[in-house]
């Protein structure tokens, strides 16, 4: 896996701009969406429950009336006793009551549409005007029978069934059906069936009373078989699909979401105590989270509106920050003779502007270093040529030399042997030294050796020296002091030797050596100084020690001249600290 600190910039910024602001953000739209949906679906199982146990009051309710007039029979007692008579000794006025008995009953409540009684002796009491020889046929041919005397004198509810009424037309009933008893024998013997049939359309008037009409909620009652009594938008009299069904009975938990025809739906369920019945309501799951969807919707444009802003802030800082970043390593990668002379640049005040900045400036003190080096080096060609040409035959000059020094030592002539001894000495040290660094101990020695052969030839003392040893070990190139004096006695003392001096002082100034090199000379005016420690100069020598050491120490370091027109000449050098380790 490529590590991060191995990518660009600009991959670094892509790759950090995802991890922490865009995958983040993406988790949390998505928990919060999540969030919402499962809060709406937790509201729904809520209204659901609500709705349900509203819906299963009311309907116990009513069905607790068709109970109670079902049971009326028994306060009754000519009734019975009419069920209870031979048939052979009862009179038709007994057939007449309870006939008007039954419509009574019929007449009690809008939707009992009909009413039999089956009794023990195979006689049929009804009172149906819609189809009795029909529902006796489905009485019979679905041996509801059984299932009624199983309840032995128990409220046996049958589910709703369709019937075809005289004229062909469909109807949907479901019944309320009891087994009467002689209550006044020991044995409670049965004395027959007896059924009401209850018009479908009451659970729809139920559900529009409870302002549920409309609603895209599926609401279902159902027995333990799966047979739909009601629905407001299944079909009555059919069944609930088994498996969806049995995960409904079997699910622990009252409320929960469940597949019905390969599609999710929001489900709520609730048993009845009083009858068994199974009461249930289901909606899509697509229909619950519509409510939701404004949520997903405002996450989807808020989730857009970031990504646009990230891209936005992704190209300003391409412009602003990593293009100028990938311009100067551009810059910096071309060849150094390439980059010479050029210059970025940017519009921009901030960080990165200042980092322009400090590049081109590192760029301009690189040029000028360069070009004080090669200046350095030229310098340096120039005096290794005028070495060369002074070059004559070191061994024949050392030869010559000391074959003088030995006649003069016959003669005998000291003052010839000091001036030849003080020659060869500075002939040595210029010629035979290697190094191009020497100590400022060594150069002073030099510059002595040099006034001496002065004094002996003007018979004079010309030099003074003060000179503090801790500047000793400083470094500089060779013959720097000696051009200097050769000025001072050449120029500064042409018209008159009489009374001249030359005072040589060496000092520590904070970490610097200083050597100041004072005649009591002619002196010269400011404008011939500028003019000699121009590169333009006629004095080569000194304008040529006054370049050298800016190259060697740096501008601060350069050659000064103090000097006015009868009043002589101060020159002043200083070496820094970091000239020991040259």
């Amino acid at each position: 896996m490529l590590r991060l600190k191995n990518l660009s910039i600009k991959n670094k910024f892509i790759v950090i701009l995802l991890i922490f602001m865009v995958l983040p953000t993406c988790v949390l739209f998505g928990w919060t969406y999540k969030k919402v949906s499962g809060n709406w679906i937790e509201k729904e199982y809520v209204n659901q429950s609500n709705e349900l146990g509203n819906i299963l009051k009311t309907t116990e309710l009513q069905l607790n009336e068709y109970e109670t007039i079902a049971y009326k029979i028994y306060q009754s007692g000519d009734r019975l006793k009419t069920v209870k008579t031979e048939q052979e000794k009862r009179i038709p006025l007994n057939y007449v009551q309870m006939t008007n008995y039954l419509r009574g009953i019929q007449g009690e409540d809008a939707y009992i549409e009909s009413v039999y009684f089956f009794s023990e002796k195979d006689e049929v009491f009804l009172q149906d005007s819609h189809a009795s020889k029909n529902y006796v046929d489905k009485y019979e041919s679905m041996n509801w029978e059984s299932g009624i005397r199983e309840k032995n004198g128990a409220v046996t509810w049958i589910p709703t069934y369709i019937l075809s009424d005289n004229k062909g037309n469909e109807l949907r009933y479901f019944s309320c059906a009891v087994l009467m008893k002689d209550l006044d024998s020991s044995a409670w013997k049965p004395l027959g069936i007896f059924v009401l049939n209850i018009d479908l359309s009451l659970f729809s008037d139920l559900f529009e009373l409870l302002g549920q009409q409309g609603d895209v909620t599926t609401y279902l009652i159902a027995d333990d078989n799966g047979s739909i009594i009601w629905s407001n938008h299944l079909n009555a009299a059919e069944q609930v699909d088994d498996s969806f069904f049995s995960e409904i009975k079997n699910s622990e938990e009252s409320c929960s979401e469940q597949s019905y025809k390969g599609e999710p739906y929001v489900v709520t369920k609730l048993r009845s105590s009083y009858n068994g019945w199974n009461y249930i309501s289901m909606k899509r799951k697509a229909e619950v989270t519509k409510s939701a969807n404004w949520v997903l919707t405002m996450i989807i444009l808020q989730l857009f509106l970031i990504i646009l802003g990230t891209i936005l802030g992704g190209y300003m800082m391409q412009y602003y920050i990593i293009h100028p970043i990938q311009k100067m390593v551009v810059a910096m990668s071309v060849p150094e003779q390439e980059l010479m002379g050029k210059r970025l640049t940017i519009d921009q005040e901030d960080e990165i502007g200042k980092l322009y900045q400090s590049f081109n400036e590192m760029n301009a003190r690189i040029e000028n270093f360069i070009e004080k080096n090669r200046e350095m080096n030229k310098k340096e060609k120039e005096y290794q040529i005028q070495a060369l040409n002074a070059q004559i035959n070191p061994h024949f000059i050392y030869n010559t030399l000391d074959t003088l020094h030995w006649m003069a030592m016959d003669i005998p002539a000291p003052d010839i042997c000091r001036l030849i001894t003080s020659f060869s000495d500075i002939l040595r040290y210029s010629i035979s030294k290697k190094e191009s660094m020497v100590t400022l101990k060594d150069e002073i020695a030099c510059i002595q050796n040099y006034i001496n052969i002065y004094e002996e030839r003007y018979e004079m003392p010309l030099g003074k020296f003060d000179i503090d040893e801790r500047i000793y070990p400083y470094k500089t190139f060779k013959m720097l002091l000696q051009p200097i004096v050769e000025n001072c006695i050449v120029h500064g003392f042409a018209k008159n030797m009489d009374q001249a001096v030359i005072e040589v002082t060496g000092c520590m100034e904070e970490e610097d050596a200083v050597i100041k090199i004072r005649d009591n000379g002619s002196g010269i005016s400011q404008e011939r100084i500028d003019y000699v420690l121009s590169t333009d100069s006629d004095r080569v020598g000194l304008s040529n020690i006054n370049q050298r050491l800016k190259l060697l120490y740096g501008e601060e370091y350069s050659l000064k001249i103090i000097s006015a027109k009868g009043e002589g000449t101060t020159i002043i050098l200083r070496f820094p600290k970091a000239s020991l380790g040259l």
